[in-house]
């Protein structure tokens, strides 16, 4: 008979451990909830990669060949997941928690060979349940797989933790999964452009899918569309203080309108049959874009979130397509409509805050119980430089 009864499936962000108090912290919070849960509960706990980490690993990559392989890139960047895995397990063990780490293939996350944005095929729970027969807590670096026919380590991309997770929780059965951050949940926008910006309190995973997609940094939009599919509540929480509840992920929630200002997008011009040819790369990349026609007849491309480098992947097909001084802002409307409009970098955060007032406000939603971090400003900044042309230009 299994040593364990019921299982739990939480994900942290890396934000969770950026100092030596958060790590122990979280800690202590996971083995509370063993003492709570009882001797035959388990957790599958996934976590990313301590905050900075895997853009210090992507520069010491770059700094010595600036044009890595792909491949390159799968082995080295998920080092940074497994690094925050091991000190969560360290943490917990040095609290009496019996807890280990399972790393590349003991996983059983299975894809395909597309390096950097691998694709999932199959899943593998044996050697989990395994571990989850000796240990109490197994941590799992988010993001990292291995490839069906090698069983050489892959990535499934910037940010995709989420994804590791909710592939896990409906793998193993799971209605439900947390994902703990230094916010609480999703907001009506960025609370660092908008300060009247608020919590949303429940939300559909289609919605969510369309937000992160726009470029909203909140989850995956691989991983929600996931979750959608095998009908997982997705349960925001903040990871750190109480721990509280902000926003929770389900099925059949109606509408709230958001709006969703891209810093990171990046726009592209072209004929019709050049962003035909572009578009088809980057749905066999599996890179998400946005396309549109304006009333004009003028149509453009863009790429959101600021996680690929368009450029040099358009410029090693030879597709000379224009770039375009503007970014994304899109807006989800109170009928669950998603519009998207261009505009110059230097009025985005004006235009945000008009369109929020004209769209957002008057709509019954929690206010934020925990406020935006100061850093968050910080990373925003970092990432504008992207387009002053002081960060690398490769694809990771």
């Amino acid at each position: 008979m299994s040593a364990y009864e019921t299982l739990s499936i939480m994900k942290f962000g890396g934000s969770s451990f950026s100092t030596s108090a958060h790590l122990h912290a979280v800690s202590q919070w996971l083995a509370g909830q063993l003492e709570k849960k009882g001797p035959q509960h388990r957790i599958v706990c996934v976590v990313s990669a301590p905050s900075g980490l895997t853009e210090q690993y992507r520069d010491a990559l770059l700094s010595i060949n600036p044009t890595p392989s792909d491949r390159l890139i799968d082995a080295a960047l998920p080092l940074a997941d497994s690094l925050g895995a091991v000190l969560v397990a360290a943490a917990l063990q040095s609290g009496g928690v019996r807890a280990n780490v399972a790393l590349g293939s003991q996983i059983g996350l299975l894809t395909d060979r597309n390096y950097t944005r691998a694709r999932l095929k199959s899943i593998d729970l044996s050697a989990l349940q395994r571990e989850l027969l000796e240990h109490q807590i197994i941590l799992v670096p988010g993001g990292q797989a291995a490839a069906h026919e090698t069983g050489e380590t892959t990535w499934l991309g910037k940010n995709s933790s989420d994804l590791s997770a909710i592939a896990l929780a409906a793998a193993f059965g799971c209605d439900e999964l947390e994902i703990f951050s230094d916010v609480p949940g999703i907001y009506s926008c960025d609370p660092n452009m908008v300060p009247d910006a608020y919590l949303l309190p429940r939300l559909s995973h289609a919605q969510a899918v369309k937000m992160s997609y726009s470029g909203a940094k909140v989850l995956h939009h691989r991983g929600v569309a996931y979750a959608q599919r095998h009908n997982i509540r997705l349960v925001c929480r903040a990871n750190h203080g109480d721990f509280g509840i902000g926003t929770v992920l389900s099925i059949n929630e109606p509408a709230l309108p958001a709006v969703i200002p891209d810093a990171r997008s990046q726009v592209f011009t072209g004929t019709v049959a050049q962003l035909d040819e572009a578009a088809k790369a980057l749905q066999d990349a599996d890179v998400p874009y946005l396309r549109q026609s304006e009333p004009d007849g003028h149509q453009w491309l863009a790429i959101p979130c600021g996680f690929f480098n368009a450029l040099h992947f358009f410029n090693q097909r030879s597709l000379a397509l224009g770039c375009v001084d503007a970014r994304v802002v899109s807006i989800v409307t109170r009928s669950g409509e998603l519009l998207h409009e261009l505009v110059s970098p230097e009025k985005m955060y004006d235009y945000a805050r008009k369109l929020h007032s004209k769209h957002c406000d008057g709509i019954l939603a929690t206010r934020p119980s925990v406020p935006a971090p100061a850093e968050a400003q910080e990373l925003l900044s970092r990432n504008l430089q992207v387009f002053a042309g002081r960060e690398s230009a490769h694809h990771v």
